[in-house]
């Protein structure tokens, strides 16, 4: 069995962050801090499904003609793990086969009433014909997700709910399709710590699957975006100046998910796994100078490591990979 001492200290931490937004905001100005030194190109706050939450431009800055944000990511990975479960690796498969992800996405802020948004995500695998011989296609998954998302400004709060459908071409009957159901909270911990953006961004959500697997999957999350340019020694440095460096910690609760997801095991609510990610993005669009109507472009790489807790059913795992993202 491996170990498992850091479970409870990782466990301790994230709860610690997810009770901040919820304390008192202490009295007096705050001390100078490498958190404050970095306020004033703090980035936006990157809400649960992954994309960035815009704040309201300043005067004199251009503004959005419509209330529509869209986007398009892709994703070149070394393996497709999802839960703790790698679902791209094969007996005998020696060299890692590539697996390519590709997702985009539409939402429309309507105010008082939030932000409603679309995504499809795509994943094609170079050896799905390995992993299920009936087929010879690589188009290995494709899931279709609806949310809805508001802030709730005075609890410092952000909401997601949210409905998903897998599919999987290459299987047919029930196997084809199953459904999910889901709510996240974000938190803004920026009172807490006295600075004018998030901090460690806390984060908790559930998944329930409601057909196939009829279980669940809780994860409490943290990251701190580090924007290079920040600071003053960087500033002015090239390349360095447009890089963010992003590190994250995760731990997932598996409420009987992952013996039902892969058919064995003891059906149980644990711990299951932490991933710890590291997320490297470089700002193409402000290194060409483009105007904010051209939208954000950015490239990247990312390495995540998955220790796993309930390991008499999933194995740790390593993984990484290059992406590209545009946004509107």
């Amino acid at each position: 069995m491996r170990s498992r001492t850091l479970a409870p200290a990782v466990l301790g931490l994230i709860v610690a962050a997810l009770a901040a937004p919820w304390a008192s905001v202490h009295a007096g100005p705050p001390a100078e801090t490498w958190l404050t030194a970095n306020e004033p190109n703090a980035p936006p706050p990157v809400g649960p499904t992954g994309k960035t939450e815009e704040p309201c431009p300043p005067g004199g800055e251009w503004a959005k003609p419509l209330p529509i944000s869209f986007g398009l990511e892709y994703v070149l990975a070394s393996d497709y793990v999802f839960r703790g479960i790698n679902y791209s690796e094969y007996a005998g498969e020696g060299r890692e086969k590539l697996n390519h992800q590709l997702m985009p996405w539409v939402e429309v802020d309507t105010g008082p009433f939030g932000v409603w948004g679309v995504c499809l995500w795509f994943e094609w695998y170079a050896a799905t014909d390995k992993i299920t011989t009936s087929t010879d296609s690589h188009l290995y998954e494709v899931d279709y997700t609806g949310y809805w998302r508001y802030k709730i400004a005075p609890a410092a709060t952000t909401v997601e709910l949210g409905w998903s459908a897998y599919t999987y071409p290459q299987s047919a009957g029930d196997a084809h399709t199953t459904y999910e159901i889901y709510a996240t909270l974000s938190f803004d911990d920026s009172s807490l710590f006295g600075t004018e953006a998030p901090v460690l961004n806390p984060s908790i959500g559930y998944w329930h699957d409601i057909d196939l697997i009829q279980a669940g999957w809780l994860e409490v999350a943290v990251e701190h975006p580090f924007e290079l340019g920040g600071f003053d020694a960087l500033k002015n440095t090239p390349f360095l100046k447009n890089l963010t460096v992003t590190p994250s910690l995760a731990l997932g609760v598996d409420h009987r998910y992952l013996p039902k997801a892969l058919g064995t095991g003891q059906p149980a609510t644990r711990l299951g796994n932490i991933t710890y990610g590291l997320d490297v993005c470089y700002d193409l669009s402000g290194a060409l100078g483009l105007p904010a109507q051209a939208g954000s472009l950015t490239v990247g790489g990312f390495l995540n490591f998955s220790q796993a807790l309930r390991d008499e059913l999933i194995n740790d795992e390593l993984w990484g990979g290059l992406k590209v993202s545009y946004s509107w």
